[in-house]
């Protein structure tokens, strides 16, 4: 009876464990602010932090969304904050919006049933667990699943579309690595949320085939697109660079750049005045690219 009760209790626990993370990253968001600086957004049934940034010009131009994450691989919201600020000088009215990338459910219910197996029945050797994950297996695609990043960020654009309904001017979106990768698919399953344009930072992904989608849908992509490529960023990335760009050329893709950025990606300073030169870099080539699109 009490291992039945065990058992249920453990259920419950792993079935809130989504909940709970997606309020804690809320809550770590908003800590990072002063009081009120944080607004909530319905996505589904949960809220999800943005943070927005008015343009510093009498006329914006519109509308840009940076899209962050607390990874390397990602924009982080530090990055995402000085970016939204330069941007904003330039006449942008900017909306930061983190994404919580989900962890693989299969693994997840994985996870949950050999836990149970567990406390069930006697517990496996060392050698049967060390045997479960290959040492030189891919560990993160492990815990990330394309499909459910990809489902859980469309969400979140469609949510934020919503609220950006009666804003007007262009719209911009800005994102980094995986999340770059996931945003591209995203759009094309759902073609009313394309951008005006589209700024992507190194887009990779782990994983060989889903990698080589990044190719195709940029250069199949119906919007124009910043293609922002930090040097040595790495491997997954280095691999499709040069693809991206003749891919795009031989599409006779018209809006298109590619734009090599030296990677200074260790170098941080807490000074205001000595920012990451990366976004000074991302900032700038950006700038001049809605320029050459004439807005």
């Amino acid at each position: 009876m009490k291992r039945h009760a065990l058992l249920l209790t453990f259920a419950l626990i792993v079935s809130l464990l989504p909940m709970t993370a997606h309020c804690d990253f809320f809550t770590d968001v908003k800590n990072a602010y002063l009081p009120g600086e944080v607004k909530a957004l319905m996505v589904g049934e949960l809220e999800a932090p943005i943070i927005e940034v008015e343009s510093k010009t009498p006329l914006p131009l519109g509308v840009t969304i940076i899209l962050t994450e607390p990874f390397p691989s990602s924009l982080t919201l530090a990055q995402g904050n000085s970016l939204a600020n330069m941007l904003a000088e330039k006449g942008w009215n900017v909306i930061i919006s983190p994404f919580n990338m989900p962890k693989s459910s299969s693994n997840a219910e994985t996870s949950s049933e050999q836990d149970s197996e567990m406390l069930t029945e006697e517990a496996s050797s060392p050698t049967e667990t060390a045997l479960a994950i290959h040492p030189r297996s891919n560990q993160l695609t492990q815990y990330l699943n394309f499909e459910a990043a990809t489902e859980a960020l469309t969400l979140q654009l469609n949510a934020l579309d919503n609220y950006l309904q009666d804003r007007t001017g262009y719209r911009m979106v800005i994102a980094q690595g995986m999340l770059a990768t996931t945003y591209l698919s995203s759009i094309e399953t759902q073609p009313n949320l394309q951008p005006d344009t589209f700024v992507a930072i190194s887009p990779f992904w782990p994983e060989e085939n889903t990698n080589n989608l990044v190719i195709d849908t940029i250069a199949k992509a119906n919007f124009p697109v910043l293609d922002l490529s930090l040097s040595d960023f790495n491997d997954w990335e280095t691999i499709t660079t040069m693809k991206r760009k003749i891919r795009a050329k031989n599409e006779l893709k018209l809006h298109y750049r590619q734009v090599i950025l030296p990677n200074n990606s260790l170098i941080f300073s807490i000074k205001e005045i000595e920012k990451n030169p990366n976004i000074h870099m991302v900032a700038n080539s950006t700038i001049g690219w809605t320029r050459h699109l004439g807005w």
